[in-house]
Parts: C-alpha cells; structure tokens; sequence
C-alpha cells in the first residue's frame, strides 16, 4: 500500500548539505540477456555512468562505495540475488544511497518499483537516484503521478522485448536453428551456427534403443540392458563431454542410471525424425519461472532440420512397447512429485487410475541402491498424511499459543517505545524551530556568521542523532508489533487444521516438502511452512 506524503518525509530526511558523515551508496547495476545487444545498456557502461556521477557531485566525495551486479537477469523478476543483497544491505543499515543509471535497472514491474520508491526506502531513510530519470529522492523527488508513467512504460517495454524476442526466436526455429541442448544422440556443428548433427558414440545407443523397441522389448528390459552393460547414462554421457549445468542424482551423484522415464521420453522424441520440435511449454506469465505445457497443436514442429537416427516405420513400431493405460502420475494429482523413494531419492510411480499405487521403479531396472519393490495406495499415505497434519497443527499451536501470550507482556514495552519516538519527534520539532530562531538573530545583526554557522552545525548534529535514535526505536517497535502479526497470522492458519477432513493439492503444496516411503507402514513426512 502506498503511503501518503512521500514527498515530505523525504525532505524531511537529513539533506545531504549538513551532513557529518559520507554517504555509503549502493551502485546497482542490472542487464537482462535481451539487453546485451544494446551496448547503453552494458555493466561497464552502467558502470561509467554512476561513477561520473558519484565523481561530479561534491557532496559524494569519500562515500564508500558497494557494486551489486545482476547479469543476465529479467527486471520483471525481484528474486535477483545482487538486488536481494542491497535490500538486506539496506534493513542492516549497511548503505544510505542507492544509485542506479535509470529506474528499469531496478525493475520493469510497475508495483515492485513504486513499493521500493515510494514506501520501502522512505521507511528506511535511504537515498535513491536515478541518473537518467532526473530522479533524487532528497533534492528532486518526482510526483506518484510522473513515477507510474515511468514504471508503467518500463513494464510495457519489458513484455514487449519478450514478445518480439519469442518472435525472433521462433524465427530462426522455423529456419532449422536448434536453440536449447542438443538432445541425447546429437551435438551442434562446428560449421553451421545452432545446427545439429549425429554425435556418433550417442547415436550408436539411440539406433541400440529403437532397434531393441521395435523388437518388441519393453522398456524395462531396455533400462535394465543399458545398465547392465556400463553404457553412461544421457547425464553422465553429457557431463563426460563438457555440459555445464547437468542434472544429476539427488542420491549419490556419482552414479546416473537409465531409467523408465527417460527411456520412454526418447522412444517417444520426435527430434529422432530429423524434427526440431519446440514451443511446448510457456511461462506462466512473463518474468516467472513456472512453465505449463502446451497442447500438442501449438507446438512448433519443423521437418528435416537435421539428420534423422530412425525411420518413421521404426519410430511407429517402437511406440507399441510403450505402456498404455498403466502409468498415471500427472503432476496435477495430490501428492504430484511428492511421494519419494528414500533410497535412490526419485519420485515413486503412480500406476492405475481406480485405487492408485506408488511404486519405486528405480529397483526394477538398477540394483545399485537399496530399493525396495512394493507398492502403497494412495488413500494410505493419505490417510497418515492427514492424522499428521492434525496432530503437528495441535503441537505448533501450542507453540503459537505461548509465543503470543509472551508478546502480549510486551504490550506496555510497545507503548514506552511509541511515547519514547513521539518525544524524539517533539525534540526535533523544537531544533527545527530553533534553527529559525538563530537565522532570525544572524538577520538582526545580533549575532555574527560565524556563531551562526556554529550553533546550526550543533542543532543539525543533533537533529540527526535523534533521528538515529528514532530510527533504533521504529525498528524495535517494528520487531514486536510484526512478531505479534506473525503469530496471530500462524494461529489463525493452524487451527482449521485441527479438524482437517481431506486434502487437496494447494494444501499439500503449502505444508509438504516430500513424503518419504520406507515401507508399507513406515512413512515419513518432511514439512515446509506452517511446519
């Protein structure tokens, strides 16, 4: 919510021409990969910009300086570690100023940067400029009105940039660019920009993988083959051969083994056609990183890209060995990547749509960890999921419970506090007014520019100790006053717990890590949130 008055609180705020003490900035810079081709938009010349500026401006001379850099990241996301980093900076007292080149480094959403500007920095007393928008929060404060022009057009730019770079990107797909990882089986030429061709070791085990399907050889047999003979997982295969960023196990990363799933994705991989299959899934919404998938009719599907490592006969006959109707572990059910096998850490399988079953498909197909081969219904691990629910709820209610009876001891504790801040405030209305005083006296000749100019330095010296006063006494009012919310907000989220009847995946989400299944009778439970 925005506050009112943002303009005279911040004038308000100790101006930098009677300063003891040099500023300690915050030069932030950001670039997203869209941007790179605008060298104005470059760090080293963010860089420049902010520097010259700090260099001009006299009353910067000794600040300390500290750089926060955010490369290649979206100014439509706030969860940018550079920029997380100022902010803690900033609550710890760490910098004063913050400076950037212009507002749509800090970000291109239009209700993040007006929270920043016009509430989050006022609160903490912090400078912000921005060089190109002729913005200083001190000496040239902009109206609410001209602040959401400004973000509004950085945010319209930012979905627009995105568009037209989905565009360009299509663009080159259409013309036989392969712009992601090369898939298993395949490697980029060294002659033809984003071009694939056969990487021959891969290849090899791709033909190996049809030709067992097309003999009818489920894929069970085919996992198990694969790592019977060592041949290297598509992880490990990648990994071997120089690929930044590669998944590995979340148990033993050292052994990567191939497994139904990856078995089935490959079998059932267009790009073995000599297609470049892309656009299947979409963002959210622009800047988010949660993708959803798109139905098969808006994917991008271009023939003859590429050399083909199967036949279109082989590629039909090996999807007859596919299960049909047997697997159903579609991430919208319950417990949709949740339940885990405690040993080799993989999602359990859910098979059959009546009365499902998980089950570890890790021991069907590698021997290498202590997998167990059982199954356990879905309304089983319910049924314990929801007993525990209700009786952790009863004991973190408890917790609460106590926690907000002490809080509440401190109530006469957050009165002294609001006495205490409103005094310091009276205090400095009084300096304030003694300044006119002693200006007044200077005006009538009664007193010369020199004991003028010194009894000003020691009024404003100690307007801004009592500010750094009010400042300690706000953030341990904050502390209690939010801590009491916090609890408050936790009970009133525990207690229709108690009496919880069933589950649905939005409550799941909000209280469950993952379900670790050891047994049939034996399930554990790792909490996030509430928990």
């Amino acid at each position: 919510m925005r506050k009112a008055g943002c303009r005279s609180m911040a004038n308000a705020a100790l101006s930098s021409a009677t300063r003891t003490s040099p500023f300690s900035i915050g030069s932030y810079k950001r670039i997203s990969k869209e941007d790179e081709r605008d060298e104005s938009c470059s760090i080293t010349n963010q860089r420049a910009i902010i520097r010259s500026h700090i260099a001009t401006n006299p009353e910067f001379s000794g600040a300390k300086i500290t750089e926060y850099i955010d490369d290649g990241l979206s100014g439509s996301r706030s969860d940018r570690d550079a920029y997380q980093r100022m902010l803690k900076d900033v609550r710890r007292g760490a910098i004063d100023c913050i400076i950037v080149k212009d507002l749509s480094r800090i970000g291109r959403n239009l209700i993040d940067v007006d929270d920043l500007l016009m509430n989050y920095l006022v609160m903490w007393g912090v400078r912000f400029i921005s060089i190109n928008d002729g913005y200083d929060s001190y000496t040239h404060p902009l109206s609410n009105l001209e602040l959401a022009v400004i973000n509004l057009a950085n945010q319209h730019y930012n979905r627009d940039l995105a568009i037209k770079s989905m565009s360009a990107k299509l663009t080159k797909i259409k013309h036989g660019e392969y712009l992601s990882m090369p898939p298993y089986g395949y490697k980029k030429s060294d002659t033809e920009k984003n071009k694939l061709v056969a990487d021959e070791e891969a290849a090899e085990v791709v033909r190996l993988i049809f030709s067992l399907a097309v003999n009818g050889v489920r894929t069970v047999e085919i996992a198990k083959t694969l790592n019977a003979q060592g041949i290297p997982s598509p992880s490990v295969y990648k990994v071997n051969n120089g690929y930044k960023n590669i998944w590995t196990q979340v148990i033993d990363p050292d052994y990567c083994f191939w497994s139904l799933s990856v078995i089935r994705k490959m079998i059932m991989n267009e790009v073995y056609l000599g297609k470049t299959v892309a656009n299947r899934f979409k963002v959210a919404e622009i800047g988010s990183k949660t993708t959803i998938a798109r139905p098969k009719e808006e994917w991008t599907i271009v023939p003859d890209t590429h050399e083909a490592l199967v036949s279109e006969e082989d590629f039909r006959k090996a999807q007859a060995i596919l299960p049909k109707q047997r697997f159903y572990d579609k991430p919208e059910h319950i417990f949709g990547n949740k339940v885990k096998c405690p040993h080799c850490g993989h999602a359990m399988t859910r098979y059959t749509r009546n009365n499902p079953r998980f089950k570890c498909g890790t021991a069907r197909v590698t021997k290498h960890y202590d997998c167990r081969e059982f199954s356990i219904t879905q309304s089983a691990i319910a049924e314990v999921v929801l007993e525990s629910i209700r009786t952790y709820a009863a004991a973190v209610l408890d917790r609460e419970e106590m926690k907000l009876a002490l809080l509440q001891k401190n109530t006469a504790t957050a009165k002294d506090l609001e006495d205490r801040i409103s005094k310091e405030k009276s205090a400095i209305a009084t300096l304030n007014a003694s300044i006119t005083k002693v200006f007044t006296s200077l005006a009538a000749e009664k007193i010369s520019t020199d004991t003028f100019l010194q009894k000003k330095n020691t009024i404003n010296n100690a307007i801004e100790r009592k500010q750094r006063i009010i400042g300690d006494l706000a953030e341990n009012l904050r502390t209690i006053t939010e801590g009491r919310g916090a609890v408050e907000k936790a009970i009133a989220e525990l207690t229709p717990l108690l009496s919880i009847e069933a589950l649905d995946r939005e409550l799941v989400d909000s209280l469950i890590d993952k379900i670790l299944v050891h047994g049939e009778n034996d399930i554990e439970i790792v909490w996030v949130g509430l928990f």
